[in-house]
């Protein structure tokens, strides 16, 4: 008898995702979470990351441009580097670093050319390990640069194997900047997720606005690193500066009154290095917390509380490293949570829906 029961009731079980996952897909049980955050915040990794913990397979053509984009970004890189040094003033004092330095500075992908020549990765392991390009990075602060670059620079020599697959971790360390807009959906029980990620340069901005309808939830990330670092697009403006500017913009909207509001501040692993060098006064002036790592964080997290302008909304922080899965798996499921929570009056109205349906049928 328990058998039987419990069969009834699994059958049930399943229609009532069925039902639920359809009516969402139209109606109500179609979720919306907006990504949003400024130029090299993390927002992409957050969208591969949920890719991996979701399964949603990455397919060969993928696999392959993210390979063509891991040649192409530690290339890049380094040529990111020979061009600081140069307007630092900061010479190449081994004729051999020079010439290696030409190389790689005139080297220039062709439309066609989907991975760098061994000469050239050699060349860029040889200069990475060079004591004046050291002191280039060393003043990373004052230009932009991709935040992965040591990654890319220690890897090179499996990047430059024949049969070199991409891994997972070189997929979420692959910087591909994001152009106009892309979701991502997956389903969590009866609930249809599609997760909106724009493009967060400046110029990508005047795009959001077609994002900004039926959003159930705004999840907003910030690069921690970016509070000594430097904007592409601008070279004078601060990253956390530019992040909070544009928070203040986002969460302040009207349209997004009633929005419930993540913000992640992601790139911790960077932080807490970089806090050990660099005081956050560099960026806050008035922060007087030293190298305290809990201390500088909730200073930053109440800087971005101070932003909003609504007393009786609610900021949801979380601290993360979007690299690890794992912080992105149990922020994203506080989120998902979160929103089930809120919404749980239009769950319980369609299983009671469901139900009556059910009930009214006549039994065969």
């Amino acid at each position: 008898m328990g058998c039987t029961v419990s069969k009834e009731q699994n059958e049930q079980n399943n229609q009532v995702d069925t039902y639920l996952r359809q009516a969402g897909k139209d109606a109500m049980l179609d979720f919306r979470v907006l990504l949003l955050g400024a130029g090299e915040s993390g927002k992409s990794t957050v969208v591969k990351q949920l890719k991996s913990i979701y399964k949603i397979t990455v397919d060969d053509a993928e696999l392959q441009s993210y390979a063509a984009n891991i040649h192409k970004n530690t290339v890049l890189c380094m040529q990111v580097l020979l061009e600081a040094g140069e307007t630092l003033n900061i010479e190449l004092s081994n004729p051999e670093t020079k010439k290696r330095a030409n190389t790689v500075r005139s080297f220039q992908f062709e439309q066609d050319t989907k991975q760098m020549p061994v000469s050239i990765g050699l060349d860029i392991e040889e200069l990475w390990k060079d004591q004046d390009i050291q002191s280039v990075w060393e003043r990373r602060s004052e230009f932009w640069f991709l935040d992965a670059t040591p990654y890319y620079f220690e890897n090179i020599q499996r990047f430059l194997e024949d049969d070199f697959r991409p891994t997972e971790e070189d997929c979420i360390m692959t910087r591909v900047r994001t152009t106009g807009i892309s979701v991502t959906e997956f389903d969590e029980g009866p609930v249809h997720f599609r997760v909106v990620d724009v493009g967060g340069q400046r110029n990508e901005r005047k795009k959001w606005i077609h994002c900004f309808d039926d959003v159930k939830a705004l999840l907003f990330v910030v690069n921690l690193a970016g509070y000594d670092q430097v904007m592409f697009e601008d070279p004078t403006q601060n990253r956390m500066q530019e992040s909070l500017t544009l928070f203040g913009q986002i969460c302040n909207n009207p349209i997004f009154a009633e929005t419930p509001t993540f913000l992640m501040l992601n790139k911790k692993d960077l932080f807490e290095q970089m806090i050990q060098k660099t005081d956050l006064s560099k960026c806050f002036p008035e922060y007087k917390g030293g190298a305290d790592t809990k201390v500088a964080l909730e200073y930053i997290k109440n800087q971005f509380q101070s932003k909003i302008q609504t007393s009786n909304k609610t900021l949801h922080t979380s601290y993360i490293a979007a690299r690890y899965k794992k912080d992105i798996k149990f922020t994203w499921d506080e989120v998902k949570n979160e929103l089930l929570e809120e919404n749980k009056k239009i769950l319980l109205k369609a299983t009671r829906d469901i139900k009556k349906k059910n009930t009214s049928s006549p039994s065969k």
